[in-house]
């Protein structure tokens, strides 16, 4: 097996199955980083519980990377923050959340009562939640996409008060790009707060902040722990996390794109789960070199890893080193392997995207073709 320190090694067929299978003890403590303890995390959400918005403002201090000027952000701020936006970057939140509105309209639905019996119906209803908490993650790099992803369902939904929070950086602030998001959404109230205590605000309330009926949006380790933790207390949507793909390439395809694709969830955080699986079959059939791809990718990699400010690429780098390179001589090989990862991001790239996805069983949303 090629070295752990190098990005994306190689593994042989039982490494590879290992990996699948989540059982890797030669990566498995790579990122440093164990998580918090339950106790960790209790002590937190029992601080918020009890200390309120003081509480919270400790705790920002202490975690978020930045001191909030005001635990709310205004939502004139908000919009202040979508004007001033790049046209190039507001014009793709834009199409983004005109995207997501179309998606989730189309999903809206009744269904009409079922006579079971003579006299007796059953039916179902969807009604919206009266007051959502959004949670968008902002440590170590802005996600307005995130923010935009779960706050505009809230708004064709219906649900009454759409909340969000997310941590402040050093301006004491939120991102812009966050910001903006809030307002492009429609958010009703905005807090400068992240972490465990940002869920333990939205479960328990503050002097600031009014309990929700349910928490949405991904996070981190912490964010994830205090999901768990408060499961008795507040709806949670689920603990999402660590980010994942699974790059499913042939050597016909576009090596910088692939490369481009596991960087993006590198970043996520040190435990994401990058993959990338070549199989050597060409649009003829023909074997082709696919180890000579995946070093080409790899390569692309580093490059591209090179380019990221230092801590992003600390976190990439520590990702990328626990992650996998598999290669397959043909693509039922290689679905077989990604069925066993059941991957939540799957990108198929090279020939044949669409008719390969049919090899394909276990997987979350699936990208197909290299642009998607």
């Amino acid at each position: 097996m090629t070295a752990t320190s190098r990005l994306l090694p190689t593994l042989d067929e039982r490494e590879a199955l290992a990996w699948a299978r989540g059982r890797d003890p030669a990566r498995a403590d790579a990122s440093g980083d164990a998580g918090p303890s339950p106790e960790a995390v209790r002590a937190i959400l029992e601080e918020v519980r009890h200390g309120g918005d003081e509480a919270l403002l400790r705790l920002a201090a202490r975690h978020d990377g930045g001191v909030p000027a005001a635990l709310r952000v205004p939502v004139e701020r908000c919009h202040r923050a979508l004007e001033g936006l790049d046209p190039d970057r507001r014009a793709a939140l834009e199409l983004a959340r005109d995207n997501l509105v179309r998606w989730h309209e189309a999903q809206r639905r009744s269904e009409p009562p079922l006579e079971v019996l003579p006299g007796v119906s059953t039916w179902r209803e969807f009604r919206p939640i009266r007051r959502v908490g959004l949670y968008a993650p902002g440590g170590r790099a802005a996600y307005p996409s995130s923010l935009l992803m779960a706050a505009v369902p809230a708004r064709v939904a219906g649900c009454g008060e759409v909340v969000a929070c997310s941590p402040a950086g050093p301006s004491g602030e939120p991102a812009e790009a966050v910001l903006a998001a809030a307002a492009l959404a429609g958010v009703d109230e905005m807090y400068a707060v992240g972490g465990a205590h940002a869920l333990a605000a939205l479960a328990y309330g503050t002097e600031s902040i009014a309990p929700v009926d349910k928490i949405f949006g991904p996070g981190g380790s912490w964010v994830n722990a205090a999901k768990r933790a408060l499961f008795d207390t507040v709806a949670v949507d689920l603990p999402a996390g660590p980010s994942e793909i699974v790059v499913w390439t042939r050597p016909d395809a576009d090596a910088d794109l692939a490369a481009a694709e596991l960087v993006a969830q590198a970043e996520h955080g040190p435990d994401s789960r990058c993959a990338l699986v070549v199989d050597g079959e060409a649009n003829a059939g023909v074997f082709a070199d696919a180890g000579a791809f995946a070093d080409a990718v790899r390569a692309k990699i580093e490059e591209r890893v090179g380019r990221l400010p230092g801590e992003r690429r600390a976190v990439a780098a520590a990702s990328l080193r626990r992650g996998a390179a598999v290669i397959a001589r043909y693509g039922t090989d290689a679905a077989a392997w990604i069925d066993e990862v059941a991957p939540e991001h799957l990108a198929i790239h090279g020939a044949g995207a669409t008719a390969r996805l049919d090899l394909v069983s276990n997987a979350g949303a699936v990208f197909l073709g290299e642009r998607t």
